[in-house]
């Protein structure tokens, strides 16, 4: 008896689990449906850029390259011999006065004057040997000795100049006595203490 109370016990409450498990489902099956709204994140994609137009589109620059080398054999050289005509530059003859000492001149046309010998405080002393060579002339005709005058005029430093021969017997000498007067040298003729020319006849013999 307690087996069939327990058994009743147990289908009433399988019973009664049983309807509460159709209640509910036949509650969820007459329920609305629900539905579930999400924010939907859309993301709009712009469209790409136009591309730049050729005026503004700015282009590196590149720096021109220049191609250096040379191709095939390059440039050819070719010299030639220069042939030159020089011609011998004309000289010209310089003209020259040639100036023939006249060897037997007597006027040598010195323009100084003196006092006299008288004038002065002494007589000028001869300080320089009288060397003269003679002509083959003379040579030849054996003359060793020649008196002569001669007209000079011994300056304020000694030196002598010959004005003019007076007497030479053998005129190709005059030339030679230009030149010996011109190496003769006196003491310094004074007048009053003062050096000053004179002018004498000087009567001179050489020898040779």
């Amino acid at each position: 008896m307690i087996k069939f109370r327990f058994m009743l016990l147990s289908l009433a409450i399988v019973t009664a689990l049983m309807a509460v498990l159709i209640g509910n489902n036949r509650g969820q099956l007459l329920a609305p449906e629900q539905l579930m709204v999400r924010p939907l994140e859309m993301t709009i994609a712009l469209p790409p850029p136009p591309p730049p137009s050729r005026a503004s589109e700015v282009l590196p620059q590149q720096a021109p390259q220049l191609d250096l080398r040379l191709k095939g054999a390059g440039a050819s050289l070719t010299l030639s011999r220069l042939q030159l005509k020089v011609s011998p530059p004309q000289l010209m003859t310089p003209k020259i006065n040639q100036v023939i000492p006249d060897f037997e001149a007597t006027n040598f046309a010195i323009d100084i004057s003196g006092f006299s010998l008288n004038d002065l405080d002494g007589k000028p002393r001869l300080l320089t040997p009288l060397d003269i060579k003679f002509t083959p002339a003379m040579r030849r005709a054996g003359v060793k000795r020649v008196a002569l005058k001669l007209h000079v005029v011994i300056d304020q430093t000694g030196r002598v100049h010959l004005k003019e021969v007076i007497n030479n017997p053998y005129p190709g000498l005059n030339y030679s006595l230009k030149q010996l007067t011109m190496r003769t040298r006196f003491t310094l003729p004074t007048r009053h203490g003062k050096p000053v020319n004179t002018e004498f006849i000087w009567p001179l013999t050489l020898k040779e």
